[in-house]
């Protein structure tokens, strides 16, 4: 293992197996599974890296040997994929050159980047189709290689031998001629770790290093690919040179401002790096930019930058002179203006070969006029034209193509008169110069996303001829339209389109215009015609034209548009009078009333029992406040939160067997009406909603501070003593009901939501609803909700999704098997008294696990008398951390690093191994060597079941994941929770956005909603339920810290878990805590406590 030198002089692969050896645990790259960051990532560690560098070094020496020249290895592959990552280190092992050329290039370019660099080898990736590597391989013969991985490479060689050896080889972008080679060498990257040693010198205006505050594990993410400077400096050198956690991918997904935005809210970025048009785009989307402000670190490369070094560091490290070592002055050819007020401070403006030279010798820097005029929000980019000819011009490329309406022209010209105003030369671009890019022919830009002006130029050259040639001036021939038919107005278009492209007076209906000639010159002499032609006027715009562009489909467009304005002509005629007074007010109070509209709960939702969900919240008071007080503020607080969410005052009722389409055990919420002024109750209103109920437990239950100190365990007292949690209630049902316990220094928010109204996240969404009325009665105006959906307890949601989106289907289409993750059973199961198989050949989900179907609700409690109760244990966080050291060395877990996974396997195992052994040991029961466990996992499926979807929807939207092992496998000693956890990770890849809809479908199907049944029903049986709330933060229920200590964040949050103990048989995993040690709770006959603390303690000091 070589010894890591001082900053400078470190090279890069050695830097990687350092860390595989010291911390070979270390997560040194993330690489999003999908554009939606929440969906999760590929995490890899350094160990993991370090392997598959090897192997790849392995198998390219196999392929090209040892060779006294350095060879290069070119490679083209999908924008963010981590084999760029994996080639750089491999080659620099093997003494051979990664070039990472652009798919940007043209075939010419491409060619003689390759030329330059002799390169004679083609790295192509599996899986991975690109056409200009596919005409190079056409064009120059190479040897290509494909990967078939081996083992160990070593790198022994010191800093001074691998100073001048290339690291990796990249090529100029082409902006101002074909593209040439850059080589990067080991000593061109010492100088970007040296940069954290630069001194403080005069005149730095206190500006400190770039890199001062980063931390060892900071995120970084890039959206540079990895053929640019940028995308190898933020993906492979900043993070072995500063020890950062690096993100990447999705593969294949070119980063735009959802996947930014997305990242911001997942991701936790410290340090960022963008292309210039997101940059730019950033600034135009503040509620982004704002998600940014936690970060450290934000940059952009559009152009060189002017290093300054620190005498010392200058006198070793020459920066740009590793590249050029020939050469002791650098003409970068570049142009900058200073800052109007702060003297060290120089901005990019552009290249001096960028000039426009007119036919008369005139020379023109176009650099101003572009960046002003590129400011207009509606243009995406700027050329100066006209080199050669007697006036300059201006090429704009349009953010909307389709948007080219007179405002938007008028707003654009405005802007060049501005710009005009601000030359050096004044009125330098006159309006009859001005030209659109074609709506077929973007920009062409350079992987950095600037616009490569000559390769632009090259592909608009006819364009421009056409436009110097062509008469602004002269107006087409204006004619009238008679607009009486289809036909007449086909006739008419074809007249007046066919004075310009004569093409289109012999164009078939169907043919596309633009094919017939027209470009976007044409386009808006055209429009201008058809608007007086129809008297259509600004009505009438180019994108329609853009849109519909054959004659059928646009004399469509013009007949529906004249219809249009006929109809708003005549019902303005028609209403002379202003709308009455008191309209807004009618229409208003006509939403109030529809909320109050009773409605049928969701297929999602009748998979639930008649069942409470219960849930307390500890809320430390503030010394001094009078526990009345708290109460009155709590209860404005809920009578604001059941006007925005009026089922909260409701109950649920069974739907009438008259209703149509009506099905047994189906449910709806019925809600009180608005009440009327006469019948209105001041004394109730004043009194506050009768579903929240006051206690005063000071002198029945310990103090706030001693609950604290014991970790609010669930044992601490009865869970009837807070709130009576009926198992079952009666129907009618309230949908919530809630009790404030007061006790010395805090309060026990008590509530139950009715299940079949909300899952977990939903009741979540309810408290955080709750907190933010209470903050606003604070005074707090910004506690307004505004963040909720209004559609967010809107039922037929899911199903109006499900059908839009394509995913509805015959029921006999959806395979059986995914029966299995809903809690109600095939039909036909019920009716047969048999377990029905997939009727599909080769079905991709696992059979549904049976299990004793047990339908009687509420359950009938057991003879024998016993009940379980809920036993707390803690997982401190070193026993955390040697849990998973110990299962990511664990072969049998086959890569899992998931920590939830791991937990919820320890769990799990541990849960059954205690009723094992009971069984066995005490009750000497037997089991098959084929009977299985199984685990009912929930999955909350917002994720997967629509982007649409409203983030804040509260109903039921959960299936159940059935993971099963042999009892006497999960139970064995040989078993290990690594072992588990990957059995709860293959599971997981099950969860998709069509088993989702599946499931929806048969739910939808469903003759009988009464006859829902879990295998963790009842005492018997080796089946538990785990629910996981490790990712559960009760900072987002805060009630303000007017009354309330801690800023009204409650210090903890529990499951009512003694009606639970009742019927089912479940662990709950709880937060995590900020140590990062983890609480669970299990229910569990007593003398199930010993086996379970013995295995516990037993695989905690393995």
């Amino acid at each position: 293992m070589a010894v890591l030198e001082q900053y400078g002089q470190r090279l890069i692969p050695q830097i990687l197996d350092n860390m595989a050896f010291v911390e070979p645990d270390r997560i040194l790259y993330s690489v999003m599974s999908s554009s939606n960051v929440s969906d999760g990532f590929q995490d890899i560690s350094a160990r993991a890296f370090a392997n598959a560098v090897n192997k790849t070094a392995w198998w390219l020496y196999a392929q090209i040997g040892e060779n006294s020249v350095v060879q290069t290895a070119a490679y083209i592959g999908p924008q963010d994929d981590l084999r760029h990552v994996l080639l750089t280190y491999a080659c620099v092992k093997v003494g051979c050159t990664a070039l990472f050329l652009s798919p940007r290039n043209s075939i010419e370019g491409a060619i003689a980047v390759l030329e330059a660099a002799k390169c004679s080898t083609w790295v192509k990736p599996c899986g991975y189709s690109c056409p200009l590597a596919d005409d190079i391989l056409q064009k120059r013969s190479m040897k290509v290689l494909n990967a078939d991985p081996i083992t160990l490479y070593p790198y022994d060689k010191t800093f001074e031998e691998a100073s001048g050896d290339p690291f990796c080889l990249l090529h100029t972008s082409g902006s101002t001629g074909l593209p040439k080679p850059i080589t990067w060498s080991h000593g061109l990257i010492g100088t970007m770790d040296a940069v954290r040693l630069l001194p403080r010198v005069e005149g730095d205006d206190g500006l400190l290093p770039w890199t001062h505050n980063w931390n060892e594990g900071d995120r970084i993410y890039s959206s540079f690919p990895m053929s640019h400077g940028a995308g190898i400096i933020m993906n492979i050198l900043l993070p072995s040179l500063f020890d950062l956690h690096c993100i990447m991918g999705p593969k294949g997904v070119v980063p735009n401002m959802d996947l930014i935005e997305s990242l911001a809210d997942h991701a936790n970025i410290a340090i960022w790096s963008m292309v210039p048009s997101l940059v730019d785009e950033l600034g135009e989307t503040p509620d982004v930019l704002i998600k940014l402000k936690p970060s450290k670190f934000i940059c952009t490369s559009g152009g060189p930058v002017s290093p300054i070094l620190g005498s010392k560091v200058n006198d070793v490290v020459r920066g740009i002179f590793h590249t050029l070592p020939n050469e002791a002055s650098i003409n970068l050819k570049d142009l900058y203006s200073k800052h109007p007020t702060k003297p060290n401070l120089w901005a990019f403006q552009g290249r001096n070969d960028d000039i426009v030279v007119l036919s008369n010798g005139y020379k023109i820097s176009p650099l101003e006029t572009e960046a002003l005029v590129s400011t207009h929000p509606d243009i995406k980019g700027c050329l100066m034209i006209g080199t050669g000819k007697r006036q300059a011009g201006l090429l704009i490329e349009l953010q909307d193509s389709t948007s080219r309406t007179n405002e938007v022209l008028d707003s654009v010209w405005a802007a060049i008169e501005r710009a005009n105003a601000l030359s050096l030369h004044r009125n330098q671009v006159q309006r009859d110069y001005v030209a659109f890019s074609e709506f077929d022919k973007p920009f062409i830009r350079t992987d950095k996303g600037t616009i490569n002006r000559r390769a632009t130029l090259e592909a608009y050259g006819d364009f421009i001829e056409r436009f110097y040639n062509s008469s602004m001036e002269r107006d087409p021939e204006f004619v009238t339209i008679d607009t009486s038919s289809i036909a007449s107005v086909t006739d008419g278009v074809r007249h007046i389109l066919g004075t310009l492209p004569p093409a289109v007076k012999e164009a078939a209906l169907d043919d596309d215009l633009f094919v017939t000639g027209f470009d976007s010159m044409l386009v808006f002499r055209a429009i201008k015609s058809l608007r007086v032609a129809t008297k259509l006027g600004e009505l009438l715009a180019p994108r329609h034209l853009y849109s519909s562009p054959t004659l059928r489909q646009f004399s469509a467009m013009l007949v529906q548009l004249v219809i249009g304005m006929h109809r708003k002509t005549s019902k303005e005629a028609s209403s002379d009078e202003a709308a009455p007074e008191g309209a807004a007010e009618m229409y208003r109070m006509i939403d109030l009333h529809r909320a109050r509209l009773s409605q049928k709960v969701s297929p999602f939702d009748q998979m639930s029992s008649n069942i409470y969900l219960g849930m307390k919240f500890f809320y430390p008071l503030r010394k001094g406040v009078r526990f009345e007080d708290v109460f009155v503020r709590l209860q404005t607080g809920l009578r604001r939160a059941m006007e925005i969410i009026p089922e909260l005052d409701g109950k649920l009722i069974p739907c009438s067997e008259d209703e149509i389409g009506y099905k047994k055990g189906s449910m709806r919420i019925t809600l009180p009406s608005v009440p009327y002024t006469s019948t209105t109750n001041q004394s109730a209103k004043s009194s506050g909603p009768r579903q929240l109920r006051y206690e005063d437990l000071s002198a029945v239950l310990p103090s706030f501070a001693e609950l604290r100190a014991g970790g609010f365990l669930c044992s601490s007292f009865v869970d009837d003593v807070v709130l009576a949690s009926p198992l079952a209630p009666s129907l009618p049902a309230d949908v919530l009901m809630a009790q404030a316990n007061f006790i010395d220094g805090g309060c026990i928010l008590a509530i139950n939501l009715h299940h079949q109204c909300f899952d977990g996240t939903g009741a979540i969404m309810v408290m955080r609803i709750w907190g933010d009325c209470c903050r606003y009665a604070q005074g707090e105006a910004s506690a307004t909700c505004d963040w909720l959906d209004r559609q967010s307890m809107n039922r037929s949601i899911p199903r109006i999704l499900h059908e839009l989106e394509g995913y509805g289907k015959p029921v006999d289409q959806v395979d059986k098997n995914v029966w299995g993750f809903i809690d109600i059973p095939d039909p036909d199961e019920i009716e047969n008294g048999t377990q029905v198989k997939s009727s599909m050949n080769e079905s991709p989900l696992p059979p549904p696990p049976f299990f004793p179907r047990k339908f009687e609700w509420p359950p009938t409690r057991p003879t024998h008398g016993r009940s379980m109760k809920a036993y707390t244990f803690v997982m401190s966080t070193e026993m955390v951390e040697q849990l998973w050291r110990d299962v990511l060395a664990d072969p049998t877990a086959e890569g899992v690093t998931s920590v939830s996974d791991m937990i919820q396997a320890f769990v799990w195992r541990s849960a059954i191994k205690a009723r094992y052994h009971v069984a066995t040991h005490l009750r000497c029961e037997t089991f098959d060597e084929d009977e299985l466990a199984i685990v009912e996992l929930p999955i909350d499926v917002r994720p997967y079941f629509s982007k649409l979807l409203p983030e804040s929807y509260m109903g039921n939207l959960v299936i159940i994941n059935r993971p099963t092992m042999p009892v006497a496998t999960l139970c064995g000693t040989g078993t290990t929770v690594g072992q588990v956890a990957q059995v709860l990770r293959t599971a997981a890849v099950h969860i998709t956005p069509s088993l989702v809809h599946d499931a929806f479908t048969l739910l939808q199907s469903v003759p009988d909603y009464s006859k829902v049944t879990t295998a963790c029903m009842g005492m018997d049986g080796m089946h538990v339920a785990v629910n996981n709330l490790m990712l559960f933060q009760t900072s987002a229920s805060s009630f303000g810290d007017e009354l309330l200590d801690d800023d009204g964040v409650p210090a903890a949050m529990r499951i009512q878990m003694d009606a639970i103990n009742a019927a089912f048989r479940m662990a709950v995993i709880h937060p995590l805590r900020e140590d990062g040690s983890i609480k669970f709770v299990v229910g569990m006959l007593p003398e199930e406590l010993d086996a379970i603390l013995a295995d516990v303690l037993k695989v905690i000091s393995a």
